[in-house]
């Protein structure tokens, strides 16, 4: 980088042919002739934004260097942490540095040095740390105490000093902190670390606003003398508060003077979309550093206007909402009024036509192509119905009568007497969206009122709760595993579509390309995808996770509680964890047989199911694969050193032989005695996860010993089993470690310890998920048989490597690893897989009401949630952060549970769930066809589940024969991708949308899903969705859409007949 200026071509290669045309017309409109300073990339949801703004970021960096700027600085602005987290890691870029300083811009004085020694600074921010100083009561204790040190201990370098008592100072900025954390917190940022100019610039700021200094001394003398919180009298701790939130607002300003940025990246900026043409302290801060000279600002978003508004949602009599906010942004584009004006002209125009082709008049298009060209100027949008053949872009809707039974009418009745009881009100919608509707609305209306009446309930409201026990979960039937009547339309239809498939079976996905005939659970389950629940209930999400959680949960332990000694929900964690590593009571290890299926044995591992299934051309049956393995154990067995003659078969030889056999024998052995080895990935899984992820660790030591013994030639082994063959093949099948190191090999990644290691850390994961007490109440089938055995059989079953494959390639990308050596790809890889599957059930907490002593109460008890979670950050009764939103999205974004996902739609626009769902439950209907498609968007994305499905369908290991090599395939959905590029390619096809975002040869399709109750006002709204979704493109930049709308659908129908009239934005070809 210092040597020679950046060079964007590897990234621009990168990218799909439609994506560089926009990346190149950014560019063009930013530092070509007639360049703007503001760009607008509104591409439909799913097409990857945050990649172009890659592309745009390298064309930039390659640009200034050249031009011989010394020093290039970008921001990133998000509206939130999860989008950061997940797009931060795909615009990474070789050869430039990474993105830092993903917290607070208050910060900066500890770490402008940094930036100033950099020729490029990647810097990730959000509009609340960034912009907002006054909401929030003192921000960071971190943010107060660089105020404090700026403020106080650094030299004045001349200029004039505020005058003010030390401790005054002290106490004023400790704000809510402890004594003792607020002194440690101040004694951590020495005074020396902060930049000099930084503080300069600050306190001269400060000096210059006689105010500010006035109110900063007083308070000083005010807070001279320590006192307890308590203690302050409100209007001076307001006062206080409101000192602390100017001064951070101050130093924000100074620090984003010390930014010089080049470009800004507004990331779904619609969520903050008032920082661009507010009057706010924090909408001006924004705005200086928009107008900052040479900064250009891309913004993204799919839906950066409200693209569609209903009479009926505006805020005023006229319905003009998107009108009006599409010309805001027009005008922040522009900056230029005349220009919007000239588009409101061209827009009226625009109108005029449509009605003349509704009513059959002659009309003209050529206003349509001025439109264009104006509005290419500061924006573009392309969109995946240009590649699809329907109109339909692969999306096909199912309607599922979600038809109350005559419970659920009972407990409707329920539900409305206790509400009446109460007052509060019509219960219809609650009942219609929510099972168990009492026990999960905490915070609603209904809850509140009900609480507020439980110490003097009337004699109605007596009568009421002790006939509504149906509305709220029972923690006895529960702990009894009672079966639970769903008592909701949309929750059974819900059950109808997943556990009723068989899917509480399973422990993954069913892999798209399966090597090997799937059988015992996985058998005909190949159409199964994972399942996104939107509801406009924040109440919804809970119930589901809980309730489907639960009837999964007992529908996996019905055999174990048919047994003899019956277990019960609230014992079932107690269950021990057969794949531990236990000692009997001499101290001998016990479960060698554990660490053999958890050993990467490379021998084992080139035994590869895929390369049998290429030269079938097709999956093999299980007995046919299995076949074939056994006949290349069998080879590999003949090269054994030969055992003592023993009358009977040592059966040691079943673990011994993985590390025995020939092929990179010295190296596994190296790797297994060496203390860097083995032994430290596993303590290492185990202090990942507080010493509970690896079950039974603290015996590993003494089993990997034992295996050393036997590899050094200090223990003899007898005569080997017959059936040594079938369990060897067993392993190359199902085995933990023999999978997860095939699936990492396929990175590229060299043979040698460090894969070994990687691929041993994602084997431990699958220990846990199998070591789960659900998962062993599901395979444990009571017999004699090892329960080793039934977890290889449940892995070849489930066609374990295909399913590590498929996620290892997945990952690749959307990790963001594609610029990385293969062996630091295959070692984050590892980490995150391991990451996921020791995600252990999530506790979600709801309320039971008991009635004792003739006082009614709630009291609240916690369900297990694995099978189905909420999405968000989930927490204990305590408050207690459990897991973060980004671990349950990667999750879901796995093979491997949760399969349902419930969310609200607020606040999921650019996260991805595609990966392993295809469908999308709305369990509540959106308010206009924007939304559903922005909850669709979800799942409707590159390398999406359904275009992986019908990539298989359509090409199939027999295609993919032809494609790779069979001896060493390498990675077998990259060699299919390529492949169906080539075939589009030829179709005349070349924009990269077909096959990574559009795929049509195959029966999967990007579901909607809609449980539906009968002669509802849902059925009548969703006519309506139907048809704006048909025709809303028409209408675009409209004032009163909804009546334009109206008007046009007498005529259209929205089968492509009036393509010609729609305004398209997408960026012209480049050569």
């Amino acid at each position: 980088m210092r040597d020679k200026p950046f060079d964007a071509a590897p990234v621009l290669a990168s990218l799909k042919a439609f994506q560089r045309n926009t990346v190149e017309h950014v560019f063009d409109r930013l530092y070509g002739a007639q360049a703007v300073s503001r760009f607008l990339v509104a591409d439909e949801v799913g097409l990857g934004k945050t990649l172009v703004a890659r592309g745009v970021i390298a064309k930039v960096l390659e640009h200034l260097q050249r031009r011989g700027k010394p020093r290039v600085d970008v921001l990133y602005i998000c509206s939130n942490a999860a989008i950061a987290t997940q797009n931060i890691r795909r615009l990474r870029m070789g050869g430039a540095s990474e993105f830092s300083l993903a917290t607070r811009l208050t910060y900066l004085p500890r770490q402008v040095h940094s930036l100033r020694e950099k020729r490029v600074n990647f810097i990730s921010l959000t509009p609340q740390t960034t912009f907002e100083h006054t909401r929030s009561r003192g921000g960071h204790m971190e943010e107060r105490a660089i105020l404090y040190r700026l403020l106080h201990h650094q030299p004045r370098a001349g200029e004039k000093p505020c005058r003010r008592p030390d401790n005054g100072l002290f106490n004023l900025l400790q704000g809510p902190a402890g004594p003792e954390n607020w002194r440690w917190q101040v004694d951590n940022i020495p005074a020396e670390k902060l930049d000099r100019a930084l503080a300069a610039a600050f306190r001269q700021a400060v000096s210059h606003d006689a105010d500010l200094v006035a109110e900063l001394e007083e308070l000083c003398k005010a807070f001279a003398r320590h006192r307890e919180a308590a203690k302050i009298p409100p209007a001076e701790n307001d006062r206080r508060y409101a000192l602390i939130g100017r001064l951070r607002h101050l130093l924000a300003s100074v620090c984003l003077n010390a930014l010089e940025p080049d470009l800004i990246i507004l990331d779904e900026f619609q969520r903050f979309k008032d920082l661009l043409h507010g009057n706010t302290e924090a909408s001006l801060l924004a705005q200086d550093i928009f107008t900052r000279k040479d900064a250009r600002v891309l913004l993204l978003s799919a839906t950066p206007y409200k693209m569609y508004t209903l009479n009926a949602e505006s805020g005023s009599d006229d319905g003009d909402d998107h009108y009006r906010d599409f010309l805001e942004t027009l005008t922040f584009l522009f900056q230029d009024r005349d220009r919007v004006e000239e588009i409101r002209e061209l827009l009226s125009l625009q109108r005029d036509m449509l009605h003349a082709r509704a009513e059959g008049r002659p009309y003209s298009t050529a206003h349509k192509t001025r439109l264009e060209k104006c509005l290419l100027k500061v924006m573009c949008r392309t969109e995946r119905v240009t590649a699809s053949r329907d109109h339909n872009a692969m999306l096909v809707e199912t309607t599922r009568e979600a038809l109350p039974t005559v419970e659920d009418l009972e407990r409707a009745a329920e539900a409305d007497a206790v509400a009446r009881a109460v007052k509060a009100g019509d219960v219809l919608e609650y009942w219609k969206s929510l099972p168990c509707l009492i026990g999960f609305l905490k915070g609603y209306t209904l809850r509140r009122k009900l609480d507020a009446c439980l110490d003097a309930p009337s004699p109605e409201l007596r009568k009421a709760l002790k006939a509504a026990r149906r509305q709220w979960l029972s923690r006895n039937r529960l702990n009894r595993y009672e079966e639970l009547e769903p008592g909701n339309a949309r929750l059974r239809a819900l059950f109808a579509e997943t556990l009723d498939t068989g899917m509480w079976q399973l422990l993954w996905m069913p892999p798209a390309l399966p090597y090997m005939q799937p059988g015992g659970a996985y058998r005909n389950r190949e159409g199964l995808t994972k399942a996104l629940v939107f509801s406009s209930w924040t109440a919804v999400p809970e119930a589901i996770a809980a309730i489907c959680s639960y009837e999964a949960e007992r529908r996996m332990t019905e055999r174990r509680r048919l047994g003899e000694a019956p277990v019960t929900y609230g014992k079932l964690s107690d269950q021990s964890r057969p794949l531990r590593f236990a000692k009997d009571a001499k101290g001998r290890p016990t479960d060698m047989m554990v660490l053999a299926c958890l050993l990467p044995s490379p021998a084992l591992a080139a035994i590869d199911p895929l390369c049998f299934a290429l030269h079938e051309g097709k999956p093999l049956a299980p007995s046919a694969m299995k076949q074939k393995v056994r006949t290349a154990c069998r080879l590999l067995i003949r090269k054994l050193p030969q055992g003592r003659k023993t009358v009977r078969a040592d059966k040691r030889w079943y673990w011994a032989a993985p590390l025995l056999l020939a092929s990179c024998r010295d190296m596994l052995k190296d790797w297994c005695a060496d203390a860097e080895g083995w032994r430290k990935v596993a303590f290492g899984a185990a202090d990942k996860a507080a010493g509970n992820a690896t079950d039974g660790i603290s015996g590993f030591a003494d089993h990997l010993d034992l295996l050393n013994s036997v590899a050094q030639g200090e223990v003899t082994l007898g005569r080997k089993p017959n059936d040594l063959a079938d369990v060897l093949c067993d392993l190359a099948l199902g085995g933990p470690g023999v999978c997860a190191l095939r699936a990492l090999r396929r990175t590229g990644a060299p043979l040698d310890a460090a894969l070994l290691s990687v691929a041993a850390e994602v084997a431990f994961g699958l220990q846990t998920l199998f070591n789960l007490p659900e998962t062993v109440a599901l395979l444990q089938r009571g017999d004699t048989v090892p329960y080793w055995r039934h977890m290889l059989r449940h892995a070849a079953d489930g066609n374990l490597q295909a399913v590590l494959d498929e996620y290892v390639h997945i990952l690749r990308e959307s990790l963001g690893l594609a610029d990385c050596p293969p062996g630091e790809q295959a070692a984050k890889i590892a980490e995150h897989i391991r990451s996921v599957l020791s995600l252990r059930s999530a506790p979600l907490w709801t309320e039971e009401l008991a009635l004792k002593n003739g006082t009614f109460s709630f009291n609240s008890f916690s369900v297990r949630c694995r099978f189905a979670l909420r999405f968000g950050d989930l927490r204990d009764d305590a408050d207690q952060p459990l897991l973060r939103a980004d671990t349950v999205r990667e999750a879901f974004n796995s093979p491997f549970r949760p399969f349902v996902l419930a969310s609200t739609s607020i606040g999921q626009e650019g996260l991805d769930f595609h990966r392993w769902c295809h469908a999308v439950v709305h369990w509540n209907l959106p308010a206009n066809p924007v939304d559903m498609e922005q909850r669709e968007g979800r799942v409707h994305r590159y390398k999406g589940h359904a275009v992986r499905k019908n990539l298989a369908e359509h090409y199939g290991l027999s295609a993919l024969a032809e494609a790779c090599d069979h001896e060493n395939p390498g990675d077998p959905w990259q060699a299919l991708f390529e492949l169906a590029f080539r075939d589009a390619e030829a179709a005349g096809d070349a924009s990269g949308l077909v096959p990574y975002w559009i795929f049509e040869e195959g029966s999967a399709r990007v579901e909607r899903r809609i449980p539906l109750p009968p002669r509802s006002r849902e059925a009548v709204r969703l006519l309506r969705l139907r048809q704006g979704l048909a025709l809303y493109r028409w209408v675009f930049g409209q004032p009163r859409q909804e009546d334009l709308l109206s008007s046009l659908s007498q005529e259209a129908d929205g089968d492509g007949e009036w393509d010609d009239l729609l305004i398209s934005l997408r960026p012209p070809p480049r050569s």
